[in-house]
């Protein structure tokens, strides 16, 4: 009876442990093949998804502010605009950008000038008076 009770117990455990290592191989590979086509726009089209571009100089958010007539709380710590204004306006290069591609899902930059493409993009996130 106890021989017949440790087949039973190797049996299942084995038949369980199938289970779990399938489970394990296909539950991962199944989530990424979904969601990365889904949520990563630059995959999707690197050529025209959105730069995160940091507005955290000095220089840059007191012009800004200025210009756009605003108290310098109101303006935000960063915006996304289109790859073309965050070019002007960050010291890195076009090929910088795209390559921040192979490390994460959002390319950022930090702006250390201010141009009117710029200014349009943060008056269009910031609260109207």
């Amino acid at each position: 009876m106890a021989s017949q009770l440790d087949g039973k117990t190797r049996a299942t455990g084995s038949w369980m442990a199938a289970m779990l290592a399938l489970a394990a191989l296909t539950g991962p590979v199944a989530a990424q093949t979904v969601g990365s086509v889904a949520e990563d726009p630059i995959e999707a089209d690197p050529a025209t998804a959105l730069v995160e571009v940091s507005l955290g100089d000095w220089e840059v958010k007191n012009s800004i502010a200025s210009k756009l007539s605003r108290k310098l709380s109101d303006i935000p710590l960063t915006v996304r605009v289109k790859p073309d204004i965050a070019n002007d306006v960050c010291p890195l290069g076009r090929s910088d950008l795209d390559q921040q591609v192979a490390i994460s899902p959002t390319r950022t930059c930090a702006a250390k000038k201010t141009s009117e493409a710029l200014e349009a993009e943060v008056r269009k996130v910031i609260p109207t008076p």
